[in-house]
């Protein structure tokens, strides 16, 4: 049966009789409501009171409404409420309040509350005793002043009580959420738990979220942060457990950023599974364990008795601390990846600190750095353990400091950097090696395809025309400081000649342009290039009695880059454009052994000069060279063959054999101040054959096929294919 209507309006204080029900509509005056033994108070939408209290087994069902009073907003005691699109407020209390009765069953309250809003003075929702409160798609607010974590700007309260909030915000003024035992009469209560699913608890000045044992020691917490979930601590704290409280904390797929701590009373457990990440310090923490998706990214100089890691704990910071970190372990297990800030030069350095034993195999992520170890540096401590079969290594099985590579070895309990023997160089040291050595060889591939043109013009009559060459080249290099590298060439050259008059044999002048591109692959990822951009002058003597010499000068531009990948799988890299000129003489005789058959003896002598430049990569390393010069002298031989065709043109191919020596050996490099030998001076053989056909009077095509094999240069392959139109 409702309660009588005139009743209602007539009354300020509506306390139903027990077990009896009403229905507060829209319009009804604002009253003081409660309902006891079974009773049931059920607000329509629109409805409005200045408090609401269940009592006794009794239900409170809240839609749409409004509940806006001084002491309590909602209070229940062993009560259930079913609020949903409601605003619940205090002015001078808690604006929701679940109690169990003192001296009663124990039940504890309970209450759902959907797309709603509570605020209250002192606390927002006040839980007790095997209470549980239940948010979706709610805020809480705390408002007031701290006079302990327990009152003033608290959030939510629980004292041996549970919640559970989805899509939910709890915001206290001072504490978020506060955990506790609750202790009645003859009965202790030490559960109290927290599940947040894609929720936000903040305290405004102080912690989000605080577990304690002061009202009662021996609380056992657990407290689950899933789904997106954010902590938010004013005094950068978003859990604190103290006062004799165990919390037991999983994190689930969320992104927490401040300070965990723990004081010498407590005890914190703390999982991060599933991608979540902690960004903070951790201070007394019991075990923190994190699995192979998660990590911790440390802030600060932080303690913790044993870590069980399987992911990634940077101790470097998010934005790079001030200073170097210090984290101090009593014991660790796991698989984990440890990243460490150094400074070699200075000495210093992030350092994990391992009291007890360590188990299980550990990486360490070192930060490469282009800039050189300060001479006579002792080697850097990274870590330091009490013992156990635990194992350190680096990731990249190397760490790139400046110009040579540094290996972690093991030194007693300790694990320290120390040089690698024979002064490796690092791949930013290699990609500067490579790139002030490579501009001979492109200079010489493109001459390839010029000399070609000339070659072809001693096979008839020297006619002037416009001829273009595509070619490439693969070269196998070994210049400096053990650095091997592979380099590929690719061009094309375009010029015109015409003939001169000349007593005794035939004469021609040209010009030609000419761009190549040279990969330059030194492994790992590590790699140069040269953009080429030439144009040259060049002319041949042919003698009617088979002499002939050959003269080239031509003059480039290099635009040089480097890509680098570090050990610790970081890039770098640089740039530099510099220029280069060279001339190339060549003289022989061309002798024929019978009507189609010739063998042609003949010597070369290249000079090449090219500028130094300094440049540096964005790690710091910095790399200058005075020249990349050459001087290359070649003896050889070619037998050729000449085949007249029905059509009235010819087939002209050869072999040719010959030896070359380098005599340039003075090209320097300085990496970082570390001084190299930078050339290719040596002897190498050299094999090539070639094939020309004179498809009519005015064309003709042209292809050849090189190798080369020498002391630092190796030519697997050169390949030249051309065609030439006659005036």
């Amino acid at each position: 049966m409702l309660f009588n209507a005139l009743t209602i309006s007539q009354s300020l204080a509506a306390n139903l009789a027990p077990g009896k029900s009403a229905t507060i509509n829209a319009g009804d005056r604002v009253e003081n409501w409660s309902a006891r033994d079974g009773g049931w108070l059920t607000f329509t939408p629109g409805a409005q009171a200045l408090s609401v209290a269940g009592i006794n087994g009794s239900r409170v069902t809240l839609t749409d409404s409004l509940v806006s009073g001084r002491a309590v907003g909602v209070d229940l005691t062993d009560s259930a409420a079913f609020i949903r699109g409601s605003t619940i407020s205090a002015t001078a209390g808690y604006g929701l309040q679940l109690i169990t009765r003192i001296g009663g069953t124990y039940r504890g309250s309970h209450a759902l509350v959907s797309d709603s809003d509570i605020t209250g003075v002192d606390r927002g929702i006040s839980a007790t005793h095997k209470s549980s409160v239940e948010l979706i798609d709610t805020r809480v607010h705390g408002t007031g002043a701290a006079s302990s974590p327990f009152d003033g700007g608290v959030g939510m309260l629980l004292l041996g009580a549970n919640a559970s909030l989805i899509n939910s915000t709890v915001l206290g003024d001072q504490v978020g959420v506060t955990l506790a035992t609750d202790a009645i009469p003859g009965v202790l209560s030490n559960q109290a738990s927290l599940h947040l699913d894609n929720s936000i608890v903040q305290g405004a000045a102080g912690s989000a979220i605080i577990v304690s044992g002061l009202v009662e020691p021996g609380l056992q917490a657990v407290i689950d942060i899933y789904k997106g979930s954010q902590l938010t601590g004013g005094n950068g704290v978003i859990l604190e457990v103290r006062d004799d409280a165990q919390a037991k904390v999983t994190v689930d797929n969320s992104m927490l950023t401040g300070d965990v701590v723990a004081d010498a009373t407590a005890g914190a457990r703390l999982i991060l599974q599933n991608r979540a990440w902690l960004t903070g310090n951790v201070e007394g923490v019991q075990t923190l364990t994190l699995d192979a998706s998660s990590g911790w990214t440390v802030e600060g100089d932080s303690t913790i008795r044993a870590l069980d890691t399987r992911g990634m704990v940077d101790l470097r910071g998010a934005g790079g601390n001030a200073s170097f970190t210090r984290l101090t372990l009593g014991e660790l297990g796991g698989s984990g990846t440890f990243a460490l800030g150094t400074d070699l030069a200075a000495g210093q350095g992030d350092l994990l600190v391992v009291t007890g034993d360590v188990s299980g195999n550990h990486l360490l992520a070192i930060q490469n750095t282009g800039a050189d170890v300060a001479e006579g540096q002792d080697p850097l401590t990274l870590v330091q353990t009490g013992g156990g079969d635990g194992q350190f290594a680096v990731i990249g099985g190397q760490v790139d400091l400046g110009t040579f590579v540094y290996d972690l070895k093991q030194m007693g309990n300790d694990w320290q950097l120390v040089q690698r023997p024979g002064n490796v160089v690092t791949p930013g040291a290699a990609s500067v090696l490579g790139l002030f050595s490579a501009a001979p060889t492109v200079w010489y591939g493109e001459l390839s395809s010029l000399r070609s043109r000339m070659g072809e013009l001693r096979l008839g009559a020297a006619q002037g025309g416009m001829w273009s060459r595509a070619y490439g080249n693969k070269y196998n290099l070994s210049a400096a400081a053990g650095v091997a590298y592979t380099q590929r060439q690719q061009g094309l050259s375009l010029g015109a000649d015409i003939p001169l008059p000349i007593a005794g044999g035939q004469a021609l002048v040209g010009g030609m342009v000419g761009y190549s591109q040279s990969d330059l692959d030194l492994q790992g990822g590590t790699s140069g290039k040269v953009d080429s951009y030439s144009v040259g002058l060049y002319g041949t003597w042919l003698a009617d009695s088979g002499y002939y010499a050959d003269g080239v000068v031509k003059f480039n531009r290099f635009q040089n880059s480097s890509a680098v990948r570090m050990s610790d799988d970081t890039r770098t890299g640089g740039d530099y454009n510099n220029h280069g000129v060279g001339v190339s003489l060549e003289t022989g005789r061309r002798i024929k052994l019978g009507k189609t058959v010739t063998v042609t003896p003949f010597a070369q002598l290249s000079a090449l000069k090219v500028q130094g430049d300094k440049y540096h990569l964005d790690n710091g390393m910095q790399a200058s060279s005075k020249k990349a010069d050459s001087v290359l002298g070649k003896v050889g031989a070619m037998l050729g063959q000449s085949l007249p065709l029905d059509t009235g043109g010819s087939v002209d191919y050869y072999v040719k054999a010959a030896m070359a020596h380098e005599f340039a050996s003075g090209n320097t490099v300085q990496v970082n101040g570390n001084r190299f030998t930078n050339d290719l001076s040596g002897s190498r053989g050299e094999l090539g054959v070639g094939l020309s056909i004179q498809v009519s009077e005015q064309l003709q095509v042209h292809t050849d096929l090189d190798y080369a094999k020498g002391r630092h240069l190796e030519q697997p392959w050169g390949v030249n294919v051309g065609v030439r139109y006659s005036f």
